[in-house]
């Protein structure tokens, strides 16, 4: 903000990166609420778990997730987890199958095609910080129609971001 006018570079953003910068800015990765264990109770933090929430923390950073959008992530996660944790493989699978019929009814013939541009993302950032993928295929959290609309719709954003770099 100090800096001469003069001495700026141009801002080389198109029309719709400046849009989705000012609606949806991307938060830095302290940013982000990510609380552990059960409310009100404090959890000791392992390095496991430290290693861990660096990681989540930057996935959603690189996915450029705003404060709000990543932390609604973060529950919808945390959600997920606690709502499957007890269920049998035959359960996971039929939760899966009622989440994919929710997906299917509110994207109709767009689902592959948005499932795909999300897809591109979550393997952007697993090729930067590996995990990723493991993470939404545990719990059934990927299948969480939650979970996956929010990567989808930020997918978008992401891809809108990218373009012409």
């Amino acid at each position: 903000m100090n800096t001469p006018l003069e001495q700026r570079a141009p801002d080389t953003r198109t029309d719709e990166q400046k849009t989705l910068d000012t609606h949806f800015p991307a938060a830095k990765e302290s940013d982000y609420t990510i609380r552990y264990g059960i409310p009100g109770q404090e959890m000791l933090m392992t390095p496991e778990l430290k290693q861990f929430d660096t990681t989540a923390r930057g996935w959603l950073s690189e996915a450029q997730f705003p404060r709000e959008l990543g932390n609604s992530l973060i529950n919808a996660v945390s959600k997920v987890a606690q709502h499957t944790q007890a269920m049998t493989p035959d359960q996971l699978t039929m939760y899966g199958e009622t989440e994919l019929a929710k997906l299917e009814k509110a994207y109709g013939a767009t689902l592959e095609e948005k499932l795909h541009s999300a897809a591109e993302m979550v393997e952007a950032l697993e090729q930067k910080t590996p995990g990723l993928k493991n993470l939404l295929r545990s719990k059934g959290i990927g299948d969480s129609a939650m979970v996956a609309s929010m990567l989808i719709q930020q997918a978008e954003r992401w891809h809108a971001r990218r373009k012409g770099r």
